[in-house]
């Protein structure tokens, strides 16, 4: 019977401890100021406004050069605060381009995030996937942004442990060419509920199965 009891919570322990200890979660930045979002990263701007075509800016590298301009001097509108952090930053145009993949040099950082307004003066639908370092989405922000002074922030916080943002994919669903600012990148600590949650539901199961095998 006591060989029988040790069988079972050995195999019962092992079971729970084969199941991943930290569920991927994720924190979206709506606006910049919420939570840590601007003060967990480094802000790398949108270019110079020079005119002239980057294939990377500070830790990101693009997969097709993109224009630097400005608001409003070569690119018309913008938003202004509290939806972005400025109304007449300089941007980044993707020059005929619907879609683009940016990737993060700097490893390990698990925060990323930029604005975002169509070329066309209407509203478009936008799609953008935040990926892991095993290129796994670990989630996909749409917003509808109206390009008549409408900038959103695309921004997301991984807070899986031991995970972290590798590069972003940015769609214009409508296929429309686009602008991007204040790219953000950094390193936050995650929050602590999934970790106190886990850790407190497996404490509570391994109890229960103890004191039923002691009845």
């Amino acid at each position: 019977m006591c060989f029988r009891k040790l069988s079972t919570l050995v195999t019962l322990s092992a079971l729970l401890l084969s199941v991943p200890l930290f569920a991927d979660t994720y924190t979206i930045f709506n606006q910049p100021t919420d939570g840590v979002y601007i003060p967990s990263t480094t802000n790398y701007g949108g270019g110079d406004g020079s005119g002239g075509t980057l294939t990377g800016l500070g830790t990101f590298t693009f997969s097709s050069g993109l224009v630097e301009l400005s608001v409003p001097n070569s690119w018309a509108t913008w938003n202004c605060p509290p939806a972005t952090e400025s109304c007449t930053p300089n941007v980044l145009y993707s020059n005929g381009a619907s879609q683009i993949h940016l990737v993060m040099l700097a490893a390990h950082d698990n925060t990323a995030g930029f604005e975002f307004e169509p070329d066309a003066f209407a509203v478009e639908t936008i799609s953008v996937t935040f990926n892991d370092q095993n290129g796994l989405p670990i989630a996909t922000i749409t917003r509808d942004v109206n390009g008549l002074g409408g900038a959103l922030l695309f921004a997301l916080q991984d807070d899986t442990p031991g995970k972290w943002i590798s590069h972003i994919d940015i769609v214009n669903t409508t296929g429309n060419d686009f602008a991007i600012a204040e790219l953000r990148q950094g390193n936050s600590v995650p929050e602590p509920g999934t970790m106190v949650m886990f850790g407190t539901g497996l404490l509570g199961v391994l109890g229960a199965v103890r004191r039923k095998m002691n009845l």
